[in-house]
């Protein structure tokens, strides 16, 4: 038996019926171990979700990564990454799961999805944040336009007019 029938003979073995779902896994597995050169790349089985996933560290050091295969046809939402990560997402792995998107070719696009990020916030609340970035980055350039001179004023402990002085008794 071939290192290809035997990957997916293990993949069907964990529970997956979908060929298709075997056969992006295995395209996957591939891509992570050879071409990306992936450490501890296992393949995964989640019978909740009916999905064949790939674990692997990027690097010897670093938390095990989540691997979904994706082809590249199918309407993605954001409920769905949700009852991803809801599902993949342990203490060991952290709130991330990366989608891997394959064409007909075999093409992989990976992109990557943390839950917890804060949504967009409304259009006026950006307008308003904006406006006050904008003002802070005048009130940056004035004071680095006038730094020498703010800087000679301070320590030489500035240049009053003696018009400007009352002396108290």
């Amino acid at each position: 038996m071939d290192i290809e029938a035997k990957i997916k003979s293990d993949m069907k073995a964990l529970g997956c019926k979908s060929d298709l779902k075997i056969s992006l896994a295995y395209n996957l597995y591939i891509h992570l171990v050879d071409e990306k050169l992936m450490y501890d790349t296992e393949y995964c089985y989640n019978k909740d979700i009916d999905t064949l996933y790939i674990v692997a560290r990027p690097n010897k050091n670093d938390k095990l990564n989540i691997y979904v295969p994706i082809p590249t046809y199918d309407l993605i939402s954001v409920s769905f990454i949700n009852q991803v990560q809801e599902n993949l997402c342990t203490v060991e792995t952290g709130p991330t799961v990366n989608l891997a998107f394959i064409e007909g070719d075999f093409t992989t696009v990976i992109y990557t999805f943390t839950k917890g990020l804060v949504n967009r916030p409304p259009p006026h609340r950006v307008s308003q944040q904006r406006a006050k970035e904008g003002r802070r980055t005048f009130i940056d350039n004035e004071l680095r336009k006038s730094r020498n001179e703010i800087l000679n004023d301070a320590l030489n402990g500035g240049v009053v007019d003696d018009d400007d002085c009352e002396v108290l008794d």
